[in-house]
This record gives structure tokens, sequence and C-alpha cells, in this order.
């Protein structure tokens, strides 16, 4: 038996301590698991306070380096701007949500009536009733209204419930807010720390890559949230104001439903005009016409004239991408793999064109032959059409 020179004992050592790791862990993975989320618990509040501290830093800046002020009296502030503005939600708007889905709770009798109207009317035409029955969906007819009104209720008091529950995690946030405020007073220091040790783990060449890298994503993150929240927060302003003047149910709750979903590029615009729909078809099917047409006139606006205003110029991503994206966060992350969805996408657009331009400036030959020649699809036709009609 032949051993390799060049391994060390201290590389059999490490690799006989991972072994023992690894086999204790997978011996134990409830116990390690269980550990993993105690401790995740405890930090929760210093992630909380990155997380406040990322979304506070914009607004500090205003103040330290629009204003001129000290950095002690741009974060008091900031805090006392954010505070305002949440003392503000807490009077005026998170009442009239709470009371908006107690009231739609109230009524889900009536709405039962008016699906059970809506069905037995639509059973009333010959064609139509004998249709439902050949593809099967009568039985299911049958049962729908009451089915309808047990999810509706279940929906509306979870959201209740939701509301109230996520008091219970109110001490965390409110202690990464304290938290956040020496993330703001020593973001500098923490910086030089995190860059320090990226180059002492991965060296000056890959350490300088991805520290260009958190770059573009924190670019993109200020591009595709922070500038489409304030997109979101005059959609949904614009959205309550006209629902206002028509007179739509429950105006309040879905403007507010209209700008949390505008943050979703592509299918978040359509769930509230979906929505709009839905509501506005218990007053009159007239008033849910009215209020789908108004919220898709409002979508088209923001679309094509407020979002490019303040996002500036897109870097490109093809809609299917996004929405790749929106699939996979979604399912791994909920609402917070959404939200970073675009800006994830539109990070790794940036990185696979840099890619592809160092592979076109190396393989010039090969992309002209293959990939940019306009005429080899005509050629291959036209020589598919000559092999079919060989001259004499």
């Amino acid at each position: 038996m032949v051993f390799n020179k060049n391994i060390k004992f201290k590389d059999i050592l490490i690799f006989v301590l991972t072994v023992v790791v690894g086999y204790i862990i997978i011996k134990n993975y409830g116990v390690f698991f269980t550990f993993i989320t105690r401790f995740l618990s405890i930090i929760l509040p210093f992630v909380y306070a990155l997380i406040i501290a990322y979304c506070l830093n914009p607004l500090m800046n205003i103040f330290e380096k629009k204003l001129e002020f000290n950095r002690g009296l741009s974060i008091t502030l900031t805090y006392i701007t954010v505070l305002s503005l949440i003392t503000l939600a807490f009077i005026y708007i998170l009442p009239n949500i709470v009371n908006s889905i107690i009231s739609m709770t109230s009524e889900v009798p009536k709405y039962m009536q008016i699906v059970q109207r809506w069905i037995n009317t639509a059973l009333q035409n010959e064609n139509l009733y004998d249709l439902i029955k050949d593809v099967g969906l009568l039985d299911y007819l049958s049962v729908l209204s009451s089915k309808f009104g047990s999810t509706l209720m279940t929906i509306l008091e979870g959201s209740v419930s939701s509301i109230f529950s996520a008091t219970a995690s109110l001490v965390k946030v409110v202690l990464g807010f304290l938290i956040a405020i020496y993330v703001l007073l020593d973001k500098e220091r923490l910086k030089r720390g995190t860059k320090i040790l990226i180059y002492m783990l991965l060296k000056e060449k890959n350490g300088t890559h991805l520290i260009n890298w958190i770059k573009i994503y924190n670019k993109m993150i200020g591009l595709y949230i922070g500038t489409k929240a304030i997109d979101s927060a005059i959609i949904g302003t614009i959205a309550l104001v006209g629902l206002l003047i028509m007179k739509a149910p429950y105006a309040g709750l879905l403007s507010l439903i209209v700008g949390v979903t505008n943050m979703v590029p592509y299918l978040g615009p359509l769930v509230g005009e979906i929505i709009g729909l839905f509501i506005g078809l218990f007053v009159s099917p007239m008033m849910a016409i009215t209020m789908f047409l108004f919220l898709f006139v409002l979508q088209q606006f923001d679309a094509w004239y407020l979002d490019p205003k303040l996002i500036g110029e897109s870097i490109g991503v093809r809609p299917f991408f996004i929405i790749l994206g929106l699939t996979i966060g979604g399912g791994y992350l909920g609402i917070i793999g959404m939200l970073l969805a675009s800006p994830t996408i539109a990070t790794m657009k940036i990185y696979f064109d840099q890619k592809v331009a160092v592979f076109k400036s190396e393989n010039v030959n090969l992309v002209k032959k293959y990939i940019e020649n306009k005429d080899e699809k005509s050629g291959d036709i036209k020589k598919i059409s000559d092999n079919k009609n060989p001259k004499n």
C-alpha cells in the first residue's frame, strides 16, 4: 500500500474530526435542530436590528448628508419620523382594517345568500343546466355556497387573529429598533469589520468579487424594493381617493391590498384587481365592473408612466424570469422571498451579462458563426429546400 506523502497529519486529523462531528450531528439531529431553532430565536432581535438599520439608513442619510446634521441628531430625527408614521398607522389605519374585516365577517351570511341566488338563477337556464350536469358540476354547485361561506369565514377570522398574534413578537421588534440605533451609530466600523472577515475567509480576489456583488445587490434592492415601496404608496393613495369617490365598499382595506400587492411585479396588480372585482360583486355588477376598470386603468398608469419615472432605466429582465423568481422565492421564503425575487434576478442578470461579454470576446468566431449569424435560419431553410428539389 502506497500513501501519499503530501497528506499531512493535520489533514488526517481534520478529516477524522469532521467525520466524528458529522456522525454526532446526524445521530442527534433532533437535539441539533432544536439548538439551531433556539439559537435563531435568541438572536432574532439582532436580525431585526440589522434589517431595521438597513431600512432606516437611507432616511438617516438624508438628515446627515443632505441637511448636514450630526449622526446623533440624524438618528433621533429618523426615529421620530418613523415612530410618528407607525403611531398614525396604529391610530387611523389599523382600526379601520380590523373593523372592515369584522364587518365583512358579520355579512358572510348575506354573501352566502347572494351566491346561492346566483346559482339558482344560473340553473334556471336549461342549456346551462344541461352543460353543468354533463360536466359533473351539479353536485359541486349544490354545496358551493356553504363552502364559500365557511372558507371566507376562515380567511377573515384568520386575518383578525394574525393581526393580534403579530403583537406577540412586538417585544423582539421593539428590541430590534433599540439595537438598530447602535448599528446605525457604528455602521462604518461594522462595514470595515465585515470586509476584513470576508477577506480573511475568501482571500483578496474572491473577497473583492463578493464585496462588489454585495454592492450591486444592495443597489438593486434599493431600486426594486425601496423605490417600488414609494411607487406602491402613491398607487395605494390614489386607489383610496378613487374608491372613496365612487363609494366602493371597504375602500380603506381594498386600497391597502392594492398598495401591498403592487409591490409584487406582474402578478400583484392582477390580485388587487380581482379582489376589487370580487368585493364589488356583492354590491352590484355595475359597481364590480367600475371598480375593476378603475383599478385596471390605475395599474396601467403605474406600469407605463409612474413606475418608469421613479425607477428609471430598467435592467431588462424578462417577465418569464421575474415570475420564475417570484415562484421560487415565494415557495421558500414567502413574502420576503417574493420581495427579494426582482433584485435577485436583476443581480443574476448583471452577472450573466458580464460572463456572456467575456465569452463573446474570447470566442469571436464561434459567436459570429453560430449565434449572431442572422442568415443562419434562412440559410438552413434554403438548404432543406434545395435537398427536396435537386437540380437534374
